[in-house]
């Protein structure tokens, strides 16, 4: 049994890795294909882990540009082709990039005994923070070049239950959360009474709530002094520093941390993650919620969905109301020990629960996948 993984984006390669050692362990034939530009760094790529084969692709600069949408197109066409050499028996499909959805539904159709699966880790455009613009001809045809051709699959797989509501599908998709191989870390928590760490971890870009941001910690400085520490880079990063310096806070920028130990000497030193996204941003899920959760970090979360409604049930942190932030800033600034412990062991177990390599592959195998 051949099977080819299609995945533009390199910030998918967690799930990506975790699909190809699935469908390994099934005895499988696997060839995952992946595009030669980096979506994370906006460079080109010779090699990428997990990927077996890199199409090339013109390269884009910003993530909201008709050159994204254009390196998705070129990609997806030459994905198809190269499924004409490949001749798999099942297609796993990321999406997005959107236009994948329409090649590898012609393909489909060319070759009907192929199986295929479309595994949804982003709804774009609604994802992204264009509420006022939604009804421009390039983002509705956009989103249509996706919703016409699901029903060609197979199976549809999606990252959390938020999605099964943007995409207003029958209830047959299934939820296939995000994952990693990677056990939760052993913590050393050394956290300053007398302060507040924060820390923002991630791709800084345009679907951030950088004013949030600097609303939350302007509420934190008045009552204690506050170390706010990011961790990764993006598009945005200048300005979010820039912001959080006006509150009084003391910016510490790590940089890019790839190594887990490295992360996890600073989360720590922290006594909360952030998980803030515009309102509106149709997301459910991030990856750095993942990050927080195998490093025990409590979470500071404006996202609905999925996200929301387990740190409600599980005690993860708290869910930000943009309109008591005050009322947040104290609540972090007087925790006792005691409950700060608590939280952090909770994240722990619930990443064992819903979000383990155990858990992932159970998911599929109970589709058959």
């Amino acid at each position: 049994m051949k099977v080819a993984i299609v995945c533009f984006n390199d910030t998918f390669f967690d799930r990506v890795r975790l699909l190809k050692k699935y469908y390994l362990s099934k005895g499988y034939d696997v060839t995952v294909i992946s595009s030669d530009f980096s979506h994370r760094k906006k460079q080109r790529i010779s090699a990428l882990d997990g990927a077996d084969t890199l199409i090339e692709t013109p390269p884009y600069y910003k993530n909201l540009s008709f050159r994204r949408l254009y390196s998705h197109h070129c990609f997806s066409q030459r994905a198809e082709k190269l499924m004409e050499e490949l001749k798999p028996d099942i297609i796993h499909s990321m999406v997005p990039a959107n236009s994948l959805c329409k090649t590898m539904t012609h393909y489909k159709k060319k070759h009907p005994g192929t199986k295929l699966y479309f595994d949804i880790n982003d709804l774009w455009p609604e994802a992204l923070p264009i509420r006022n613009f939604e009804w421009l001809p390039v983002f509705t045809l956009w989103k249509r070049m996706r919703d016409r051709n699901l029903p060609a699959a197979d199976h549809v797989f999606v990252e959390c239950e938020l999605f099964l509501e943007g995409l207003k599908q029958n209830r047959e998709y299934t939820v296939l959360h995000f994952a990693r191989s990677q056990e939760p870390m052993t913590m050393h928590v050394k956290l300053d009474p007398k302060a507040v760490d924060l820390v923002y971890l991630g791709s800084i870009n345009n679907i951030i709530d950088i004013n949030l941001i600097r609303q939350i910690t302007e509420a934190t400085v008045k009552i204690k002094p506050t170390r706010f520490h990011i961790i990764g880079e993006g598009e945005t990063k200048d300005r979010l520093i820039a912001e959080l310096k006006t509150t009084g806070a003391e910016v510490i920028d790590h940089g890019i941390l790839f190594d887990p130990e490295d992360k996890q000497r600073v989360f720590d030193h922290c006594h909360y993650g952030l998980n803030i996204v515009k309102p509106n941003v149709m997301v459910g899920l991030t990856m750095k919620s993942l990050d927080y959760m195998i490093g025990g970090l409590p979470m500071l979360n404006s996202i609905g969905g999925d996200t929301e409604k387990l740190v409600a049930d599980y005690d993860l942190g708290f869910n930000v109301d943009r309109n008591h932030l005050d009322e947040l800033a104290l609540e972090i600034c007087s925790e006792s020990p005691d409950r700060a412990q608590i939280r952090r062991k909770n994240m722990q177990q619930v990443y064992g629960e819903f979000f383990s390599e155990e858990t992932f592959f159970k998911t599929l195998d109970e589709v058959d996948a």
